[in-house]
């Protein structure tokens, strides 16, 4: 790929730099990375506040058809990632515009595009994905809640577990076994609901530092109207794998890590140890170089998926890789500060908290990268198998 940004991208990527550099001066206290959204009321309004601000501006529907009032290109999309990543701004409902609209509109009919990406678009709701449950995470299609069809309705009964944001989304999707003797991923419905509608109950699944980010759903003779389907019925499995195509190139949480290295880096200038700064001792130097190195060559891979994706030319193994060294790398980032900073990378809210905690909020949270998103032991799997032509174990 030709790395070089045209005119144009450069114009848009200081428009989308100085938006988020306006919005960064506005992020509460307690604001420390993407999970903090969920946790506290303060970060919630910040999150909504920068969702709305780029509503009003478009950019929540870059790469959409123009008759869904969608303007710009993939690569518009992966330069405003690029923006928030690095300046820490939330307000992409990750599961409403960057999961379900590009869905809707590959896979939704007319009626359902008509009636849910306009809220989207304007930021007026949120959502959660309801997928994994108790005995199906990765092996998604082994499912066993239920959607069984009554008139013009569904009936939805079953539990699901690890919903993020489901506390806090207004709106989710999820698939669910509409036919129980159908076989494998012939089986399951795509479906969108209300979350409060009666028979649904959240609980939470907290931390073991206290915060909630995560909950567990139940679902108890739950009506959601027929017309909710997106797809076929019985054919979720189909709009499953559409929804996990779109843009994978993980360039936020890469640019994230830009970041927090050359936070990391200043604090080892600035930090003296037995007289010296810490950034003169030649081991710290020498990871910290590595791990520079290893963030840049994160961030061509991101920007080679993309490119590839631009051109419809992505395959599963390229986004499979990518996301398995950036969770790897983001690990072993959390890690170098953590042993870096000692004790005191281990308090956060307090005067003596390095950079206002934000590297023991990322050791706590690095581990979610590395399962979320289909589990990076999955990822390997799908590199082998079909990157690779490996055959499967029997």
């Amino acid at each position: 790929m030709d790395f070089r940004f045209t005119d144009e991208q450069m114009a848009r990527r200081k428009e989308f730099l100085e938006v988020c550099v306006e919005l960064e001066k506005l992020k509460p206290a307690e604001f420390i990375g993407f999970e903090s959204t969920y946790n506290y009321d303060s970060c919630w309004e910040y999150d909504r506040h920068c969702a709305k601000e780029f509503a009003k501006r478009g950019w929540l529907t870059l790469e959409w058809p123009p008759e869904y009032g969608g303007s710009g290109t993939m690569m518009d999309r992966v330069l405003f990632s690029e923006a928030r990543g690095y300046h820490g701004i939330p307000g992409i409902d990750v599961f409403g515009v960057g999961m379900l609209a590009p869905t809707l509109l590959a896979a939704a009919s007319e009626e359902i595009k008509k009636e849910f990406l306009p809220p989207i678009a304007a930021a007026e709701i949120t959502w959660c994905e309801l997928w994994s449950e108790p005995n199906a995470g990765s092996d998604l299609a082994s499912l066993t809640a239920t959607a069984v069809k009554k008139g013009d309705e569904y009936i939805l009964n079953g539990q699901k577990t690890w919903t993020t944001g489901a506390h806090k989304a207004d709106w989710g999707f999820g698939v669910f076994k509409s036919d129980p003797e159908a076989r494998s991923h012939h089986n399951l419905s795509f479906l969108l609901f209300d979350m409060k509608t009666p028979g649904i109950t959240v609980r939470p699944l907290p931390y073991m530092n206290g915060e909630t980010i995560y909950n567990e759903v139940y679902f108890d003779d739950v009506h959601v109207p027929a017309k909710n389907i997106v797809g076929q019925e019985n054919e979720g499995w189909a709009v499953v794998n559409t929804l996990a195509g779109f843009e994978r190139s993980n360039i936020d949480q890469i640019m994230g890590m830009v970041r927090g290295l050359e936070t990391l880096v200043a604090y080892c200038n600035e930090t003296k140890r037995n007289g010296q700064p810490l950034a003169k001792d030649p081991l710290i130097r020498n990871r910290l170089a590595q791990t520079a190195c290893d963030i840049e060559a994160a961030r061509t891979l991101a920007y080679r998926v993309a490119d590839l994706q631009n051109r419809h030319e992505m395959s599963l193994m390229d986004a499979s890789s990518l996301k398995i060294f950036a969770s790897d790398l983001g690990e072993r980032l959390a890690l170098l500060a953590t042993d870096i900073l000692g004790p005191y990378g281990q308090v956060k809210l307090s005067r003596w908290a390095p950079m206002n905690g934000y590297w023991e909020a990322l050791y706590d949270e690095c581990f979610v990268f590395t399962i979320s998103m289909g589990t990076n032991e999955i990822q390997k799997n799908i590199i082998a198998w079909y990157g690779l032509g490996l055959p499967r174990m029997k």
